[in-house]
C-alpha cells in the first residue's frame, strides 16, 4: 500500500542543503564554474553510456545490504524513464551524497566488502540523458532538476546563464512514493532528444553482463522481459544459469572468474573487458570473464595507479580444475598479441599461476603441473593409458592432440616423441598380448614413413621367451590354432627362426620390418635343414634325459605342430629326415629316428611288408598330440610313402633299382614322383599291397605314367602268382587279349600304367608273347596276332630285344588264327593269294616289307618272298596306267596311286609257283613281278 507523504514533509532536509550550496554560489562565482565544468565533464566523459551500470551497481548495493535483490526498467510513458530496485531506501547521508560532486556514503567501505559504489559520482550518469531526476523510497524522496535549479538561481544573487547550471547540485523533496514492491524509484525525464524506446532496448542488452558483474541482483526486468539468475555450489564450483546460459565460475582472493557454458561443454569467452566489478574500458583476451576486486580510477574506466593487476590470476588454475578433464585447456589464453597493456601483464600472470599448479589430468588419474607432463601427440586414450602404467604423468589423450599440444607450450609443456616413450618401453615387462594391444593402439598414430622410424625400436617379444628391440629381421608365423590337437590349442613354437610371439603378432609389425612367413616358407627354411642335421650328429637324443627335454624331441614337436596346423603346406622331401620319438620295445631299440624310417602304429603298409622291414613305429603320445595326418605327410609310413624331387640329376633318391630305371630312360625326367620301399614288401602280399597303391590318392597318381619309375617298377618287379605285373594287361585292354592275361585284382583299372600296355618293354615280355603266340591252346583273333607282331618288330626297332636271348618259337600264329610250323611272314600284299591263310605270318596294314623282315627274323622263318619262287605264265598285252582302264579300275579299287610305266594286261593272270621241289600252277587276280610290272587280269566283260 503506497504511502501518502505531506506535501511540505522534507525528510532529508533538502532546504539546508540547497541553501548551503546557493550560499557558496553567491559567494563565489567560481565555485558555481566549478561545479559546472565537473558534472559536465563526469556526464560527457567519466560516465557515458553507463547509465543503467551506475544504477543498478547503486541497486546491487541496497541489495548486499539487504541480502539479494530485484531491478526494474520500464517506460512511463516514453518520456520517462523508471528505474527501479528492492533493498535498502534512500536515507540522509545518500541524499548529500547525490547532492555533492565525489561524495560517496559509501567511500570507507573496504573493497572485499560486496559494495561497488565508493566514489559518490555515479549518480551523475543520469545527467547525461535528463533534464530532472526523482530518487523515491519508502523513507522519503529527493527531486533534481535543470529548470528547479534556474529557479532557484534566478531568485538568488547569482547571475549564471541559463545553458550553464548544474542540475544535480539542488534537491528537493519528491512527495511520491517508489513503484509498489520496490525499495527504491529513480525517475528520469528524459530530454528532448533522448530516444526512450531505443534506449530502452540498448540497456536490454546490459541485462546479463549486470547479472554477472553484480551477484546481490537476483532479477532485472527491462521493459517487459524478465531475467533470472539461478545459482548452485558444489564443492567450491558456482554454476550460474541465466536465462539459456550457463556459466562454471570460481572465486580466488581478488576476483570472480566465469567460463561460458557448463563445466562439460565450455565455451572459451571472446574478446571482453576488465570488470572491477562492472565494466571497464581495459580490453582483455583471456578465455573467461574476469570480475576482479580491485581498486579503479573513480570513473571506473581504469585501474588505479596503485593496482596491480597481477593479484587477480591468483588461484586461476582453479577454473581448469572445475571444468571436465576432457575441456580444461579451454582456460588457456589463446595465441595472439594482448589487446592492452593490462591483458599482457594479466595474461602473462594467468599463463605463470597455470604453468606452477597442478591441473592437467592424465592417464592414471593424477594431476600434474605442465612443466611434468608427458604430452605424446595424437596419442588415443589406450595410448595413454598403456604407456601410463610405466611412465609417470602421461596427459590424457583428449588433451594431446596436435592443437592441444601448441597450446599447452605456452604454459611449459613439451611434447614426448614417440622415440622417447620406445626407449622408456625398453626393460618393462609385460605378457605378449600386453605388447598386442599396445601395437593396435598405436597403430592409428603411424600415420606416415616418418612416425613409422620413430618406433623402429619398439620392443617386440619372441616366442622363445626374449625380447628383440625393433621388429626388423623377425618372423610372422602364419600360423593358426593347431586343429587336430586334444588339449592344446596354442600355435606351435618355431626354434629354427627368431619369431615373433604368436599372442603379440600385430599388423604393425610387418610395417616395421617384421616378415609374414607361411607354413610351407617356415617348413622350407634352410636354417631347419640344419637343425635337422645338427640333430643328426648330435648324440643328445640318445642320453637318457628328461623326455620332451631333448633338442631334437622338441624340433620333432615344433614341425610336426607347423603341419598340423596347415593341412595345405608343401612338405619338402628332405623333411623325412626329422628324427621322431619312437616306441621302444627293447633297450636296443632307438628313442628317435628320421620319419621315413617310422610307421605309424597299426598302419595298412606293416601288413604287406617282409617281416624284417626296417621300420620302427612311432611313440603313442606323438601320435596323440600331433595326429597321423601330421605324421603322414612328413614321410611316417601309413601306406606307401611317394619320394617327389623337381628337375632330380641323377638316380640318387634311394630308391629300389633306380639305377636301372634311369638307365632306360630317352631323356632325364623333369620331375620325379616316385613309391619308394617297394622291395620290401612280401613276394606272397601283392594283392593287397596293390590295393594299398590304388586307393591311396597320392601313390595311385604315380601309376599314371607308364614310364615313371613306379610303374616301371612294378611291372618289372612286382609278382602275382610268381607272374610278373607287366605280364598282366588290363581287363579293358584288348591289345593282347589272348596273348596275355588280364590282371583279376579289383583295382585293375588303376593299375593300367604298371601293367603291359601296347608295347613289348623287354626280352622277356617279348619271349612271353612269342610263347603265347604259338600256344596252340592259346584262342587268338587274327587281327590280335598281327597287333602283337607289329609290338614285336617295334620294340626290335628300338633294341628293346636281345634276339640272343630270345629263343624263337616252334609254332607261329597264322592269318588263319591257327598255330603252324612251316609257316612264312608275308612280306608283299599279292603273296596273300598264293600262300595258305593256314601258313600265312601277317602284320596289320599297311604293309612294309622291312617290316616282314623284321618279323622273320624275330620268328626265325622266312618270309614268302624269300621262301617261293613264281613264273608268270603268259607275257600279256602291253599297256601303261595312264591307257588302260582296267589299270586305272584297279587304282581305284585297291586304293593305290597310279605308278608310272608299263603293266600288262591278261584275260586270265596264271602264275607257276615253286616251295621248295614242289611247283604248282595258279590263276590269280593280279601279280607284280621281280621288275615291278603289275599283271592285271581284265573283269569279265571288260573291253580290250
Amino acid at each position: 500500500m503506497t504511502t501518502v507523504v505531506p506535501p511540505d514533509h522534507d525528510p532529508f532536509d533538502t532546504a539546508s542543503i540547497r541553501s548551503s550550496t546557493l550560499r557558496s554560489w553567491e559567494s563565489s562565482a567560481t565555485r558555481l564554474a566549478e561545479d559546472v565544468a565537473a558534472e559536465s565533464e563526469l556526464v560527457e566523459f567519466g560516465y557515458r553510456d553507463r547509465l543503467l551500470t551506475e544504477l543498478a551497481a547503486n541497486a546491487a548495493d541496497a541489495a548486499h545490504a539487504a541480502g539479494g535483490g530485484a531491478l526494474a526498467v520500464w517506460l512511463e510513458p516514453d518520456t520517462v524513464l523508471h528505474v527501479a530496485n528492492t533493498g535498502s531506501p534512500l536515507h540522509a547521508e545518500g541524499v548529500r551524497s547525490l547532492a555533492a560532486l565525489r561524495v560517496s556514503a559509501k567511500a570507507g567501505s573496504d573493497p572485499g566488502s560486496g559494495q561497488v559504489g565508493r566514489f559518490g559520482v555515479g549518480f551523475n550518469a543520469v545527467a547525461s540523458i535528463g533534464v530532472e531526476v526523482s530518487v523515491r523510497s519508502t523513507t522519503g524522496g529527493v527531486v533534481f532538476g535543470l529548470d528547479r535549479t534556474r529557479e532557484a538561481l534566478s531568485d538568488s544573487d547569482v547571475a549564471v546563464a541559463e545553458s550553464t547550471v548544474p542540475m544535480l547540485r539542488l534537491p528537493w523533496p519528491d512527495p511520491i512514493p517508489p513503484a509498489d514492491g520496490y525499495d527504491t524509484e529513480v525517475v528520469i525525464t528524459l530530454r528532448d532528444d533522448v530516444d526512450g524506446p531505443a534506449l530502452l532496448a540498448s540497456m536490454a542488452g546490459e541485462v546479463t553482463t549486470l547479472l554477472l558483474e553484480l551477484p546481490s541482483l537476483q532479477t532485472i526486468r527491462c521493459g517487459d522481459t524478465s531475467v533470472r539468475r539461478h545459482d548452485s555450489t558444489v564443492d567450491d564450483v558456482d554454476t550460474i544459469t541465466i536465462g539459456d546460459a550457463t556459466w562454471t565460475q570460481i572465486r580466488t582472493a581478488h576476483a570472480r572468474w566465469l567460463m561460458p557454458g557448463p563445466a562439460d561443454a565450455p565455451v572459451p569467452h571472446g574478446a571482453d573487458v576488465l570488470h572491477a566489478p562492472t565494466r571497464t574500458d581495459l580490453a582483455l583476451t583471456l578465455p573467461a570473464m574476469c570480475v576482479a576486486d580491485v581498486a579503479v580510477t573513480p570513473d571506473r574506466r581504469a585501474l588505479h595507479p596503485d593496482t596491480d593487476i597481477r593479484v587477480v590470476a591468483d588461484g586461476y588454475h582453479r577454473l581448469a580444475l572445475a571444468l571436465h578433464p576432457a575441456h580444461r585447456l579451454a582456460v588457456l589464453p589463446s595465441a595472439g598479441f594482448p589487446a592492452s597493456a593490462t591483458d599482457g601483464v594479466l595474461r602473462d600472470a594467468v599463463i605463470a599461476d597455470l604453468s606452477d599448479h597442478r591441473w592437467l589430468p592424465t592417464a592414471d588419474g593424477e594431476l600434474v603441473a605442465p612443466a611434468r607432463a608427458v604430452v605424446i601427440a595424437d596419442a588415443t586414450d589406450r595410448v595413454t593409458d598403456m604407456v601410463a602404467e610405466f611412465l609417470d604423468g602421461v596427459v590424457v589423450a583428449a588433451l594431446s592432440d596436435t592443437t592441444s599440444l601448441r597450446r599447452l607450450a605456452a604454459v611449459g609443456a613439451t611434447e614426448t616423441s614417440l622415440v622417447e616413450v620406445c626407449e622408456r618401453l625398453s626393460g618393462v615387462t609385460r605378457p605378449p598380448r600386453w605388447w598386442h594391444d599396445l601395437y593396435e593402439a598405436i597403430s592409428p598414430m603411424i600415420a606416415d614413413d616418418r612416425v613409422r622410424g620413430e618406433i623402429a625400436t619398439i620392443p617386440v617379444p619372441r616366442a622363445d621367451g626374449r625380447m628383440s628391440i625393433g621388429a626388423r629381421g623377425l618372423v610372422l608365423a602364419d600360423v593358426g590354432a593347431r586343429a587336430n590337437s586334444a588339449d592344446d590349442t596354442a600355435p606351435p613354437s618355431i626354434s629354427w627362426v627368431a619369431t615373433v610371439h604368436p599372442e603379440a603378432e600385430h599388423p604393425l609389425l610387418e610395417r616395421l620390418g617384421a616378415q609374414r612367413r607361411s607354413v610351407s616358407e617356415l617348413l622350407a627354411d634352410p636354417a631347419l635343414r640344419s637343425a635337422i642335421t645338427e640333430t643328426h650328429e648330435s648324440d643328445s637324443w640318445a642320453s637318457d634325459g628328461i623326455p620332451g627335454d631333448d633338442p631334437a624331441e622338441r624340433l620333432a614337436h615344433e614341425v610336426l605342430g607347423l603341419v598340423a596346423a596347415d593341412p595345405e603346406a608343401d612338405i619338402p622331401p628332405w623333411l623325412g629326415q626329422l628324427l621322431i620319438p619312437t616306441r621302444t620295445d627293447s633297450p636296443d631299440d632307438d628313442p628317435l629316428r628320421p620319419a621315413d624310417e617310422l610307421l605309424l602304429p597299426d598302419s595298412p603298409i606293416a601288413s604287406v611288408l617282409v617281416a624284417d622291414a626296417p621300420f620302427g613305429r612311432v611313440a603313442a603320445d606323438v601320435v596323440t598330440r600331433h595326429g597321423v595326418d601330421a605324421l603322414r605327410r612328413i614321410g611316417v609310413g601309413w601306406g606307401f610313402t611317394v619320394v617327389a624331387d623337381e628337375l632330380p640329376t641323377g638316380p640318387d633318391h634311394d630308391l629300389p633299382d633306380e639305377a636301372q630305371w634311369w638307365d632306360h630312360l630317352d631323356a632325364e625326367p623333369q620331375r620325379l614322383v616316385a613309391v619308394r620301399d617297394l622291395d620290401l614288401v612280401d613276394p606272397d602280399r601283392w594283392p593287397a599291397a596293390l590295393s594299398l597303391l590304388a586307393t591311396d590318392p597320392t601313390t595311385v597318381a604315380t601309376l599314371t605314367d607308364p614310364a615313371g619309375y613306379t610303374a616301371w617298377w612294378l611291372r618289372t618287379y612286382a609278382e602275382i602268382d610268381d607272374t610278373p605285373l607287366g605280364w598282366f594287361r588290363a581287363p579293358d585292354d584288348a591289345t593282347f587279349a589272348g596273348v596275355l592275361d588280364p590282371l583279376d585284382h579289383p583295382h585293375a583299372a588303376l593299375l593300367a600304367g604298371a601293367l603291359a600296355g601296347a608295347e613289348v618293354t623287354s626280352t622277356d615280355l617279348a619271349a612271353v608273347v612269342l610263347r603265347r603266340l604259338g600256344d596252340p591252346d592259346r584262342a587268338i583273333a587274327p587281327g590280335v596276332a598281327a597287333m602283337a607282331h607289329a609290338a614285336l618288330v617295334r620294340a626290335h626297332r628300338r633294341g628293346v630285344l636281345d634276339l640272343d636271348d630270345l629263343d624263337p618259337p616252334v609254332g607261329v600264329r597264322t592269318l588263319a588264327g591257327t598255330v603252324c610250323e612251316t609257316a612264312v611272314v608275308i612280306d608283299a600284299p599279292w603273296m596273300l593269294q598264293i600262300v595258305d591263310p593256314g601258313e600265312a605270318v601277317v602284320l596289320p596294314p599297311p604293309l612294309v616289307s622291312a617290316d616282314a623282315s623284321h618279323l622273320a627274323t624275330i620268328l626265325d622263318i622266312a618270309t614268302a618272298g624269300e621262301d617261293i619262287a613264281v613264273t608268270v605264265v603268259e607275257p600279256g598285252e602291253p599297256s601303261t596306267w595312264a591307257q588302260s582302264a582296267v589299270a586305272l579300275t584297279f587304282a581305284l579299287a585297291t586304293g593305290i596311286a597310279s605308278p608310272g610305266g608299263e603293266v600288262r594286261l591278261h584275260d586270265t593272270v596264271r602264275l607257276d609257283v615253286r616251295r621248295g621241289s614242289d611247283t604248282r600252277r595258279v590263276e590269280v587276280d593280279w601279280w607284280v613281278d621281280d621288275a615291278g610290272i603289275h599283271h592285271l587280269g581284265r573283269p569279265v566283260g571288260h573291253s580290250r
